[in-house]
């Protein structure tokens, strides 16, 4: 094994980070190009990915920048991906599922699933399963998926009542009966936790942890879409009690890279601290039902 070098303790590997240019998404690819990674951008466009790779090499010194291009929201775009990838990459030792989406109307994607579900849940579903192979043979390697409050909690503005946790309908997955934007978003950031435990539970024993987080309530884009009408026109001053996207970053950033966390699989964490997430997301019977709908919806075995 390649001794740590503790100023970069990245160097020799290779990450990948989808929703690398959002708030978020920026700071976390910086992060670990600054300890040494060679990072893939995962971007929507050519424009966005060189510019971020430019603005990455320059702030860390590292050159070992790249970027590969999807709409994750398509997944054929994300089959592509993943081909793209294999013509350049024979090892990956770190995933970094980043990207999300939220949105105030019911959208459908190209493959015909509910926008939320698709990107939230689908799209790192998908594309972890197909870089499998190569993970597993990276390993050490790790997972991790940036989960969100909303999956217990699914009210836009928490108040001093009793947290609503997310609920998964197995018969309506894609919210075709009862669309509410936060409960969308909050039910697919759900379906991700679970599927992660499924997969970490089939993964033990092969150096591939899966582990899944919530950053914080952090001041991102995504804050202004979740934010009811009254509350928006306050957004400015509310954005000043949040976590910066500095902050937000630093949990999933340790998730990624952080030596004593190198065996640890299978886990929910709020941001650095290790915490259950909602009681039905351990019904083993659900996961494993949650897991075929999923599959079967992007055409794996």
């Amino acid at each position: 094994m390649t001794p740590v070098n503790h100023d970069r303790p990245l160097r020799g590997r290779t990450v990948m980070v989808t929703g690398a240019n959002g708030g978020m998404g920026r700071v976390i690819a910086s992060d670990l190009a600054r300890q040494g990674a060679a990072v893939i951008l995962v971007v929507r466009s050519a424009r966005q990915g060189e510019a971020l790779k430019r603005e990455i090499a320059s702030a860390t010194g590292n050159l070992e920048v790249d970027f590969l291009m999807a709409d994750l929201s398509d997944q054929a775009s994300i089959r592509q991906l993943v081909s793209a990838f294999h013509q350049r990459y024979t090892q990956l030792h770190v995933l970094v599922n980043n990207a999300g989406i939220h949105l105030q109307e019911r959208q459908l994607s190209k493959d015909g699933t509910e926008m939320h579900f698709a990107v939230n849940h689908l799209a790192p579903f998908l594309l972890s399963n197909l870089l499998l192979d190569t993970l597993k043979a990276s390993a050490p390697a790790r997972i991790v998926n940036v989960s969100s409050q909303t999956i217990a909690d699914t009210r836009p503005v928490p108040l001093l009542c009793q947290p609503r946790p997310a609920v998964l309908n197995l018969d309506d997955l894609q919210s075709a009966r009862d669309f509410e934007p936060v409960l969308a978003y909050g039910r697919s950031k759900l379906a991700m936790v679970m599927c992660g435990y499924v997969l970490a539970r089939r993964l033990r024993g092969s150096g591939l942890s899966v582990n899944a987080l919530h950053p914080g309530i952090v001041a991102t884009d995504i804050v202004a879409d979740v934010a009811p009408p009254l509350a928006r026109p306050f957004l400015g001053l509310i954005k000043r009690f949040l976590l910066t996207p500095e902050q937000g970053a630093a949990s999933t950033v340790r998730l990624a890279s952080a030596a004593e966390l190198e065996e640890v699989t299978g886990k929910y964490f709020v941001r650095t601290h290790e915490r259950r997430s909602p009681q039905g997301s351990y019904d083993l019977t659900m996961q494993e039902q949650l897991w075929d709908a999923s599959a079967a919806l992007v055409g794996l075995p």
